[in-house]
């Protein structure tokens, strides 16, 4: 699961090293205070969220979260999460390759979909925007976009004005 959230801040354009996953019992409070130490001079030394990762909008960044965590508390990804469990657990293979296989193939396409659909609508909700300017703004490719812009649309959540999508 690490490796998915990596992946994931990652696509929401996050540095993935700012994310860490050690262990450390209870016995071992020397070995957790240097990772604790080490994971703060880590943060410390990439600076301020966005610096690093080289956005200068850091509004966007802010989006591009929020839209993920709205991404990662909705139904496909969980669905595609407990499919792949359910899977591993037939096949009996929980090596860290299937597990690796099954994340790449399912669940960060599912995550990536999902927080490109929750941002299209954050952003719809600002006010009316191309396709281009959603895709600039998304980081996505206009494909992507569309297929979102075009479901949206048979629901009526949005519409489209002139070139201009907006929320119906």
């Amino acid at each position: 699961m690490a490796e998915t959230c990596r992946q994931f801040l990652k696509d929401c354009g996050v540095d993935p090293e700012r994310m860490s996953l050690e262990w450390a019992s209870a016995a071992e409070a020397p070995r957790f205070v240097e990772l604790i130490t080490g994971y703060v001079s880590k943060i410390k030394d990439k600076g301020p969220l966005g610096e690093a990762e080289g956005e200068e909008e850091r509004e966007r960044l802010i989006r591009h979260l929020k839209a993920g965590v709205k991404a990662a508390q909705a139904r496909k990804p969980r669905t595609a999460l407990g499919t792949l469990s359910k899977k591993l657990h037939k096949e009996g293979n929980f090596s860290k390759e299937a597990i690796t296989e099954g994340v790449k193939a399912k669940i960060l396409p599912a995550l990536r979909s999902e927080r490109i659909l929750q941002e299209i609508k954050i952003l719809l909700s600002e006010g009316a925007l191309s396709l281009d300017e959603l895709s600039k703004e998304v980081k996505a490719e206009k494909e992507e976009v569309e297929k979102h812009l075009s479901a949206l649309s048979k629901k009526g959540t949005i519409k489209e004005e002139a070139g201009k999508w907006s929320m119906a």
